[in-house]
């Protein structure tokens, strides 16, 4: 059969049946699957024990390759919402990077003010002399060369005259730009008030601050928010961002993002800082480790997370084996024209033996001390000083202990919790201690339980009616984005920072209208109390895996904290890539990168190129997904082995690099 057609479900489910519900598939069970996987040497989840078992196209028995032997075997360039992929062109070129010069802007231009603060003290004066006489201006230099540290009430000049409005004008220019150190000027009842400055400013609530010289630009004709990309090599967006933040000396909350990016990985991605100058961002990019900044713009928004496309990769596949152009061609073919299935990828579920959804469940519970042990618990796969560490608080539950051998980066929940211990002395409540991990990681726990339920829910489907057509009983919402050809119409959905579409109301299909949809169409629910349910057999799937961990859909909206109940979502079942493309290379060399990044087209670097008779063989795609998809699902598709980090990882140790 050509594997370019879709299978029917006669096909599918005349195959064996890799995780039956009815041996106990529950979130709990996969992670007791994973440990006594350990026992084997297998210190790593695998995909069947987060739901992830159904192919779309039948017929292919895969090959092996290693999938991200080194960082740049990843590239990602963010899609923006016009559809435009993301690059970094320049590291210094701005849109509009000088506000246009206003008729006050060009007057005091004009005044050719002194840079030595000396000199324009004495122009100052001169020009006040023009503007109010000789009395008056010698009246104001003697009070601003009084004493400075004087009372508040010592400081003011009250001139006991009226100005017109001209020549309050012309007072102004002098003391805001030849003594603006030195006096701040306003007029009472047509009369003006001279302040000497103290070098400082007071506010009202009697504190001080210092003086900000050069604050006050106008940001209105570009917009206060600076828009730059960034390419970053084998680190994290935040990190990065974090780092910009430090050296700015600028709060992290100034910088905005629209999406979040692989750390293992060359990536490109839009970014936006608040009242910041291009400049300051053309200055910090050479500070930065593992990444540059560029094509400076400005806009009136700040980039949020969702404000994204979808993104675009370039994925090399290194050591292929068992496949060439002519076996591959029929599948590559397949996956253009009919997909794959949207699972959650591993990466959703961590990297070890005890995945992030089993935790989530002790967390919808609200079991705090199971939340607590479940992440504390030591585990094969672990870096040495982590592993130490887990080792240290399960023998001793010292936390001040553990903590000093505990790097925060590499363990963040960890490091959290152990802290929260260490500052209340001991570990009674476990709720505090798991409330101190960053909100966003808290939430990925319940997100990652939701994405179990998910895919379970997939391949049960998968496996009932196949991936032919929407079928009664499907829920269906009209497949936005990357899913549809180009040209052809569809609805757009709402959609979260992750992706999944939401608040929009699917419709059940029927005998009636499903001739009206397709494959592409049909969305199953994330698990929560404010989402329909498919109308056939599917919909056991939700209510018996939940009920196995003493949770139900109702439950889900019941939660004694409100951060933790869950209204659920909707997400597209299969996905077609957009503009899917395959180069076959050789190669000598496993450090030899075999894709060119921006910063090197910008610093004039050869696109790499097969080497004839290489010893090694290289599989590149390219290609386009929305972007709540996971590319490493696309490769799963195609080379039916396991994506696990874990695996990819023992692969590429074989190697010897």
């Amino acid at each position: 059969m050509d594997p370019s057609e879709p299978m029917d479900s006669s096909e599918i489910t005349s195959g064996k049946r890799k995780n039956d519900l009815d041996e106990g598939d529950n979130a709990l069970n996969s992670t007791k699957r994973a440990k006594d996987g350990e026992q084997h040497g297998e210190a790593f989840l695998q995909e069947a024990d987060v739901g992830i078992t159904e192919y779309v196209t039948p017929g292919w028995d895969g090959f092996d390759a290693i999938i991200k032997h080194r960082f740049s075997d990843f590239f990602v360039n963010e899609i923006d919402q016009q559809g435009n992929v993301v690059h970094l062109t320049s590291y210094t070129d701005a849109d509009d990077p000088e506000p246009p010069m206003t008729e006050e802007d060009k007057e005091v231009e004009q005044l050719g003010v002194p840079e030595n603060p000396q000199e324009a003290f004495s122009a100052g004066i001169s020009r006040l002399e023009a503007v109010l006489g000789a009395s008056d201006a010698a009246l104001i230099k003697a009070h601003l060369e009084g004493t400075e540290q004087q009372p508040a009430e010592n400081r003011s000049l009250l001139l006991d005259r009226e100005l017109s409005k001209e020549q309050r004008k012309q007072v102004y220019l002098v003391t805001n730009n030849f003594l603006a150190t030195q006096v701040s000027c306003e007029t009472v009842e047509g009369k003006l008030r001279f302040t000497r400055r103290n070098n400082v400013d007071e506010r009202a609530d009697g504190r001080t601050k210092q003086r900000k010289r050069g604050w006050g630009q106008s940001w209105r004709h570009v917009g206060e928010h600076c828009y730059f990309v960034m390419q970053k090599e084998n680190h994290d967006t935040m990190d990065v961002l974090n780092q910009i933040a430090r050296n700015l000396r600028i709060s992290p909350r100034s910088l905005g993002m629209a999406g979040t990016k692989d750390k293992r990985g060359i990536t490109v991605q839009r970014c936006s800082a608040h009242r910041v100058d291009h400049s300051r961002l053309v200055w910090v990019s050479k500070k930065l480790k593992g990444a540059r900044l560029g094509n400076f713009s400005y806009g009136d928004s700040e980039l949020k997370l969702g404000d994204l496309g979808g993104n675009q990769f370039q994925i090399v596949l290194r050591h292929v084996k068992g496949a060439d152009a002519q076996s591959l061609s029929a599948v590559l073919e397949g996956i253009r024209n009919t997909g794959f299935i949207n699972y959650y990828g591993m990466q959703r579920f961590g990297t070890q033996s005890i995945s992030s959804h089993a935790v989530g469940v002790a967390v919808l519970k609200a079991e705090w001390q199971d939340v607590v042990d479940l992440i504390l618990i030591p585990r094969p796969g672990d870096r040495q000083e982590v592993r130490r560490a887990r080792e240290v608080w399960m023998e001793s539950k010292n936390a001040s202990q553990a903590l000093k051998l505990l790097p925060q980066k590499a363990a963040l929940a960890e490091y959290s919790i152990l802290q929260s211990f260490a500052k209340s002395g001991g570990m009674s409540n476990a709720a505090i201690a798991f409330a101190a991990i960053p909100r966003n990681l808290r939430l990925m726990y319940v997100h990652a339980y939701q994405s179990f339920i998910w895919n379970s829910a997939v391949s049960e489907r998968i496996r009932l009616f196949g991936v032919d057509k929407a079928v009664p009983g499907d829920l269906v919402v009209k497949a936005p984005g990357f899913s549809v050809p180009k040209g052809s119409k569809g609805v757009e959905d709402a959609e979260s920072a992750e992706g999944e579409t939401i608040r929009t109301e699917p419709t059940v299909v029927t005998s009636d209208n499903a001739s009206q949809y397709s494959i592409y169409d049909v969305v199953l629910p994330l698990p929560g109390w404010a989402v329909k349910y498919p109308e056939h057999k599917v919909k056991s799937v939700y209510t018996e895996l939940m009920e196995k961990d003493g949770l139900s859909p109702a439950r889900l909206g019941k939660h004694p904290l409100k951060e933790y109940r869950l209204a659920g979502a909707y997400r597209h079942m299969v996905i077609r890539p957009r503009d899917f493309a395959h180069e076959w290379m050789r190669y000598n060399d496993d450090k030899q990168a075999l894709i060119r990044s921006d910063s090197d087209a910008i610093e004039g670097k050869h696109v790499p190129e097969s080497i004839e008779f290489g010893q090694h063989v290289a599989l590149k795609l390219r290609f386009d997904l929305p972007s709540s998809a996971y590319a490493t699902m696309l490769l799963r598709e195609l080379m039916r082995k396991e994506t696990a980090s874990g695996h990819q990882s023992k692969l590429s140790a074989k190697t010897g690099y």
